[in-house]
């Protein structure tokens, strides 16, 4: 399947919690599908991107994220739904961020453009979905930050979405990805050309290098660290130094690539906004902030996720089961690849989702 790259304008400025103006918003996005099918809303990972199921052009090595997903006859099935994956705020894709230009300076925002929350960045997708007429989702879901979104938009619009699908997910950030992002977040500050954000160099490598290589020691799990330590290693003198050698380069391989077009200034607004993840918030309580969601939930959580252990999609379900028993369903998943199963996982994702959809349309 090919797939266009799309932008859209949104007819008004966009007010951010606490009163900054966005003058002319726009998000990036992707379409896939039926076009008059019931709608699907695909929300991204922190730090991903919109393009979540096929390829730009027949050269393009890889797929989409959750194209094992995404497609004909697949759970998420393109002969039968309407399927919309934007951007998110302060996302580095093409929707409004520090990237973009600031038409009161007719340069990038940098780090001038508003802090959000997400609530911010859940209204935001709400406001580009009332401007293609969608009066309601037939799902919403996504995986990590996507996961939050999907829980949170059904929580402050309980009656546009019909079903969520959340995988590796809480009903509030976790303190061990918390902590994780302000590690992240002061790395890029401490960055010798970060300079407060105003930074000559569009790509602060130094910083952005050292994020990714412990997000590969943290989003993923020992096992898969294991398996790089001893490929190919045959026992002798020198197997400790080539184990060594393997976990270095499982560290530091394709790291240029990796940070190819990242922004500093996006990192930070996009894990503040996360860092700002608690369903009650708005409300006072946690358990009322979560009770307001009518729809019914699959939640996945991988059981060797460091950022989101089962425990907090339980916490989730039992709030939502004590009242209305049977509205949320947990499956775990076991995983070498930690967090990051919840891409890497996509043929057992694929399963649950499937059974899902034919669980809460029959």
């Amino acid at each position: 399947m090919l797939v266009e790259k799309q932008k859209l304008k949104l007819s008004r400025p966009f007010k951010t919690e606490q009163g900054e103006i966005i003058k002319e918003p726009i998000i990036a996005y992707e379409e896939y599908g039926k076009k008059e099918g019931p709608v699907i809303f695909i929300a991204h990972g922190g730090l991903s991107n919109q393009h979540a199921a096929g390829k730009y052009s027949k050269k393009d090595k890889e797929p989409g994220w959750w194209d094992e997903i995404i497609g004909e006859g697949k759970a998420i099935d393109l002969n039968k739904y309407r399927v919309i994956c934007a951007n998110s705020l302060g996302g580095m894709n093409g929707t409004s961020s520090p990237l973009s230009i600031n038409p009161d300076t007719g340069r990038r925002y940098g780090s001038d453009f508003p802090e959000i929350t997400l609530i911010d960045t859940v209204r935001f997708h709400k406001a580009f979905l009332d401007e293609l007429n969608i009066d309601k989702l037939q799902m919403m879901a996504g995986p990590s930050m996507g996961s939050l979104q999907s829980l949170q938009m059904a929580a402050l619009y309980p009656d546009f979405v019909n079903s969520v699908v959340a995988v590796a997910t809480a009903g509030r950030m976790t303190p061990s990805g918390m902590a994780m992002h302000h590690f992240m977040i002061n790395a890029a500050k401490s960055d010798p050309e970060f300079n407060k954000g105003n930074y000559e160099n569009e790509n602060p490598k130094l910083a952005l290098k050292l994020i990714h290589q412990v997000a590969r020691l943290y989003y993923t799990n020992r096992r898969i660290i294991e398996e790089f330590s001893s490929k190919n290693v045959v026992e002798g003198f020198d197997a400790q130094k080539k184990r060594s050698e393997n976990v270095y380069k499982y560290l530091t391989r394709g790291l240029e690539k990796e940070i190819k077009g990242r922004d500093l200034n996006c990192y930070i607004r996009l894990l503040e906004a996360v860092n700002t993840y608690d369903l009650g918030r708005d409300v006072g309580d946690y358990k009322e902030g979560i009770l307001r969601i009518k729809a019914p939930l699959l939640l996945i959580n991988i059981t060797t996720d460091q950022e989101f252990p089962p425990v907090w999609a339980d916490e989730v379900a039992d709030i939502l089961n004590a009242k209305r028993p049977g509205q949320a369903e947990v499956r775990e998943i076991d995983s070498s690849w930690g967090h990051l199963g919840c891409v890497k996982e996509a043929e057992v994702i694929n399963k649950h989702i499937s059974e899902f959809i034919v669980d809460i349309e029959n």
